[in-house]
């Protein structure tokens, strides 16, 4: 497949019966200049059954990425039909988070100018945050979403960093978890997460291209949030292996960190347990986003 270096994980614990009956099942899709990746859920038992993710090289623009889908979807089975729902992520650096006070939709453009500049090829989405109390506010090729809206349509989209912070925010109001960081790594990009108790203090995202950039980023918010690594509760997210010298430099720079659960809403067929819990937290929690 064009555009795609390699296969990552391949889980299908579907049956034949069970792909011809897809409008009892779920479909989320987490896409990114670096990789797409998808997962279905039977929404009768509640539980995943299958997840399939690839990574990309050589993408420079989102609307790039249409023909791939072209090709991916005519490739794969599991993304063509009907579904009960289909949820889309849009994994992109550049969002506004806007405290619902302060909100409204007639400035939508003008918030986004903080961080994107807005042409006529653009759509401004907006995204509510029910747990924050807040809006992000996005830019998205309407190039591509022509194409992602005619591949899955009424399909439910959303940035990354809507649902994100949102599931993480559930879990640490609820008790699940209580870090003081919160780090979300896949291949390209990062998101930072930092909470004061139960609240969010900050969020940004980052693209980089190694080891050294990522950190340098990390260093320099820590630096700015007044915080010492040695001294916070880290939690880990994304798709990074305990052998990578991601998790190397962690251990040494981290004294409390740990990797993030799975979400607890749900359950996983046995071949999930094949992947690291911390693995595709986004994408395995996309329907829990409102």
């Amino acid at each position: 497949m064009q555009n795609i270096v390699r296969e990552l994980y391949c889980i299908n614990d579907t049956e034949t019966a069970e792909l011809n009956d897809r409008g009892k099942k779920i479909l989320s899709i987490e896409l990114s200049l670096d990789g797409f990746s998808y997962c279905v859920l039977d929404a009768e038992k509640f539980r995943y059954i299958a997840l399939e993710s690839f990574a990309f090289e050589g993408i420079k623009d989102l609307n790039d990425l249409c023909p791939v889908l072209d090709e991916t979807v005519r490739e794969k089975m599991l993304l063509t039909g009907s579904y009960q729902r289909i949820s889309f992520a849009l994994n992109t650096p550049d969002v506004t988070l806007v405290p619902a006070d302060l909100f409204s939709y007639t400035e939508k453009n003008t918030y986004l100018n903080f961080n994107s500049y807005i042409d006529q090829e653009i759509e401004t989405r907006v995204d509510k945050l029910n747990n924050l109390s807040a809006f992000a506010i996005y830019a998205f090729p309407k190039q591509l979403l022509h194409k992602i809206n005619f591949l899955f349509p009424a399909c439910r989209i959303r940035h990354i960093s809507t649902s994100l912070i949102e599931n993480i925010l559930y879990m640490v109001r609820y008790g699940r978890v209580s870090p003081q960081l919160v780090l979300h790594v896949q291949k390209g990009n990062f998101q930072i997460l930092h909470f004061v108790g139960e609240n969010l203090s900050f969020y940004n995202s980052y693209r980089y291209q190694n080891w050294d950039d990522l950190f340098y980023y990390l260093f320099f918010v820590l630096e700015q949030l007044g915080l010492e690594a040695e001294k916070i509760d880290m939690m880990l997210y994304g798709e990074v292996g305990i052998e990578s010298e991601f998790y190397k430099k962690v251990k040494l720079y981290f004294k409390s960190f740990s990797f993030g659960p799975r979400s607890d809403l749900y359950k996983y067929s046995e071949s999930f347990d094949d992947i690291p819990h911390h693995f595709y937290y986004n994408l395995l929690s996309l329907n829990a986003c409102g």
